[in-house]
């Protein structure tokens, strides 16, 4: 290795759940981040922040999981305004990036698939993750082997509006409220619409997405902290919505528009907030067919 190499990888935020398929279904967001990591034979100081903490150590664990001596120096030049704890994906991009920076620095092929068992150790959960690197709708299951997954390229004429409260969600907590068990009904209500909404987007059925983001796993759980979230969904339901969810573990909601009604939808959304003394911010985004994409070295 060079005395000093950087390398700059572009990651997409990304949207999981999508109402039923918890901890399985994601999709990539029109909207990146740069992450551009150096690595030097001299010693730089640890990160303080915590994107730049993960990206770090996602980076140092790749370098030891190939048994290459780590560098002196791994820093990590973050350019990027998605939120943190705000259920779209930013431990998963900057895990991705790490990941994906020290393949290269190390000098490897770049094969994501190969990424894959280590992008889901560090992360836990690959319905964020997979969709970062990979981009597109991605469908995500743990298998004895690891992780199997599959994308597709999402509809062009839909969008996500996002309404992104200023509170945040770590996922950590809203996870201790969910469920341990779940009955018979509860499992086959979330199957169901989990396929329906996959076989809605793949055939522009938007009609069915109203009944495909229900989930009685997750949402109801996550709804005690967030108390304005059901009267958001049907805010934006009412505003033309045909479907709406809880982002990831929160607190973005995220509502599918078709793209002339998505600044309507997020408007709306925007109003039922205000009412309930929420400060928030929009946002309307195309669901992206594009990864993380390595954009060049030094």
């Amino acid at each position: 290795m060079a005395p000093s190499q950087t390398v700059s990888v572009d990651v997409p935020a990304t949207s999981a759940n999508l109402g039923p398929g918890f901890d399985s279904l994601g999709v990539a967001l029109d909207w990146t981040s740069r992450y551009r990591v150096t690595a030097s034979d001299e010693p730089v100081p640890a990160p303080d922040g915590p994107i730049e903490q993960m990206t770090v150590s996602a980076a140092l664990a790749l370098y030891q999981h190939a048994g290459v001596a780590t560098p002196a120096g791994l820093s990590v030049d973050y350019e990027g305004d998605v939120p943190v704890g705000r259920g779209l994906g930013v431990s998963a991009a900057a895990r991705a990036a790490g990941l994906i920076a020290a393949s290269a620095l190390i000098g490897g092929d770049n094969n994501l698939e190969d990424l894959v068992p280590h992008a889901v150790r560090l992360e836990g959960h690959g319905d964020n993750i997979i969709p970062a690197m990979f981009g597109g709708f991605q469908i995500v299951v743990d298998d004895d082997d690891g992780v199997v997954h599959t994308g597709v390229e999402p509809p062009e004429d839909l969008r996500l509006a996002l309404l992104i409260p200023q509170f945040s969600m770590p996922t950590e907590e809203s996870r201790k409220r969910l469920p341990e068990r779940l009955t018979r009904n509860q499992a086959v209500h979330n199957i169901g619409r989990a396929a329906l909404l996959f076989a809605a987007l793949m055939q522009g059925r938007y009609e069915l997405l109203a009944t495909a983001t229900e989930d009685v796993i997750h949402q109801p759980a996550r709804s005690t902290l967030f108390p304005a979230m059901y009267p958001l969904f049907q805010a934006a339901r009412d505003a033309g919505a045909p479907g709406v969810y809880l982002s990831g573990g929160g607190s973005t909601v995220a509502a599918f528009a078709r793209a002339e009604d998505g600044d309507e939808v997020a408007g709306a959304m925007r109003e039922v907030a205000a009412a309930h003394g929420l400060e928030v911010e929009t946002r309307v985004c195309r669901m992206s067919a594009v990864g993380a994409v390595l954009v060049d070295s030094e």
